[in-house]
């Protein structure tokens, strides 16, 4: 009775007629739907945000997913009003944590809190390919970034969603090529993950590199992210 868990807002959705339904990530509690009831009335006390963490009080039991909220307290919030194209770029990191709710381990609300604590416009593409390579690994899915993929030749001129990785020259086919310091980034990123972020925390990431790990996370695990495409319609 009146259990407090700590978690992260992911997504809030209308249920039945005067409730929200928060889908949220937790500390220790795996991901969990939460119900605001009378959330659209105008005297409610419970006003909730997605991109904040809250100390929530429920009936937490084994087993059971959805729960009524009894009160929640903010913790943190990583919300952004003033800049659209970084609320937007979050959202997407928000997508990717729900579609990836199967896979749910203890390091993943660490990693997606850690990222937007400390996302910003300059580390903006680095920390969100970051957390794309922690998702591709998770889902065993992480290109191979060593070699080409189909010879093993050291000499790579590209990426391959198709193959895995990279490839040579020799095996290019109808793939483009790019250029060394994207492939470069891309190995770096792969080989890289949260605990050592201070070691390339000034490598300088762009749109295209994060387009091009976004992408091969779509193709290889066949899930749909809606919020980036329309992050690229707007910014891309």
């Amino acid at each position: 009775m009146n259990d407090k868990i700590k978690a992260l807002v992911l997504s809030i959705n209308d249920y039945r007629e005067n409730d929200s339904i928060l889908q949220v990530i937790s500390e220790d509690k795996s991901f969990l739907s939460l119900v605001v009831r009378g959330a659209k009335k105008l005297t409610t006390k419970h006003h909730f945000n997605t991109l904040c963490i809250y100390e929530f009080i429920i009936d937490y039991k084994d087993n059971k997913t959805i729960y009524t909220i009894h009160n929640g307290k903010l913790i943190e919030s990583f919300y952004e009003d003033k800049d659209l194209a970084l609320l937007s770029y979050k959202n997407i990191l928000l997508e990717l944590t729900i579609k990836s709710k199967e896979l749910y381990e203890f390091e993943m609300y660490k990693n997606i809190c850690c990222t937007l604590r400390d996302i910003n416009r300059q580390n903006m593409y680095l920390l969100g390919s970051l957390y794309v390579s922690y998702l591709l690994r998770l889902y065993g899915i992480n290109p191979n970034v060593d070699s080409c993929v189909i010879c093993g030749n050291k000499k790579v001129v590209t990426i391959s969603n198709r193959y895995g990785g990279f490839l040579c020259q020799e095996h290019l086919n109808q793939e483009t090529t790019l250029s060394i310091d994207y492939l470069k980034k891309f190995r770096l990123i792969n080989k890289a993950n949260f605990n050592n972020y201070d070691l390339i925390k000034d490598v300088e990431y762009d749109i295209k590199d994060f387009s091009i790990i976004i992408d091969f996370f779509i193709n290889n695990s066949d899930i749909n992210i809606k919020s980036y495409k329309f992050y690229k319609e707007l910014f891309g």
